[in-house]
C-alpha cells in the first residue's frame, strides 16, 4: 500500500469514526464540524502545553539573566514529555513566542488548554474521564491506553474491553465537543474550505486580535 493511500484510508476511518460520535452524542446541537473541531484541538494539546512550558522556560531565564542568544540555543530542549521522548525542536518555529505578542499567544494557549482539561477533568463517567485522560492529556498511544484500561490498573475504575473502550473514547469526545462549544473555545478553531483547500477543508486556530 503507498502512501496516497494510507492517507486515504485514514481519512476514510477518520471520517466514519466521527460519525460514530454524533451518533452517541446527546446534545442536538453539536455537528460533524464541532466534532472534527475538537478532535483536532486534542491532538495538539500536548503540542501546545510544550509552547507553554518553553515560554515560561524562557521567562523564568531572563528573570535568571540568561542572554536571548541563550534562550534560543537551549529552547526546545527542555520539555520531555512522559513518554520520555526528547521534544523535537524547530528553533525557528519556537522563538516565535519570544517575539511580539508572545504573551498574548502564551495566554491564548492557557485558555485552550485550560478548557481542555477542565472538559476531560470533569466527566462523570470514570471509564470516559480516564480513556480521555491516558490520549489527550498524557498523550498515549490508542493500543497503549486500550491496553491499560483492559488490565483495569485503576482500582476504582475496572477494567474493559477494548470494544467498550473504543465506545467510551466516542463518548467522551462527544462530551468535550459539547464543554467546548458551550464555552466557545471551538470559536477559536477555523476550518478553511477556500480555494485551494482540499474537499476537507484545513483545520486551525484563529488567534485573537491584538491592539
Amino acid at each position: 500500500m503507498d502512501e496516497q493511500s494510507v492517507i486515504f484510508v485514514d481519512k476514510v476511518e477518520d471520517t466514519a469514526d466521527t460519525r460514530k460520535i454524533i451518533q452517541v452524542n446527546f446534545f442536538s446541537d453539536i455537528e460533524q464540524d464541532d466534532i472534527r473541531k475538537t478532535k483536532w484541538l486534542l491532538g495538539k494539546y500536548v503540542d501546545m502545553i510544550d509552547v507553554i512550558k518553553n515560554y515560561e522556560f524562557a521567562l523564568q531565564q531572563i528573570e535568571n539573566g540568561m542572554s536571548a542568544y541563550e534562550i534560543l540555543s537551549a529552547e526546545g530542549a527542555i520539555a520531555k514529555r512522559e513518554t520520555g521522548q526528547e521534544l523535537t525542536a524547530d528553533v525557528t518555529a519556537n522563538a516565535v513566542i519570544l517575539k511580539d505578542k508572545r504573551h498574548t499567544n502564551y495566554k491564548f494557549y492557557q485558555f485552550i488548554t485550560n478548557n481542555i482539561r477542565f472538559a476531560i477533568n470533569n466527566m462523570r463517567d470514570p471509564h470516559e474521564g480516564l480513556a480521555a485522560k491516558l490520549l489527550f492529556l498524557d498523550g498515549k498511544k490508542y493500543l497503549k491506553a486500550q491496553q491499560y484500561m483492559e488490565k483495569g490498573y485503576r482500582k476504582d475504575v475496572p477494567g474493559i474491553s477494548a470494544t467498550t473502550f473504543a465506545d467510551k473514547r466516542r463518548r467522551a469526545i462527544a462530551n468535550i465537543a459539547n464543554s467546548l462549544k458551550i464555552n466557545r473555545t471551538l470559536d477559536f478553531v477555523t476550518i478553511d474550505y477556500g480555494r485551494g483547500r482540499n474537499k476537507e477543508g484545513e483545520i486551525g486556530l484563529r488567534m485573537p486580535e491584538v491592539n
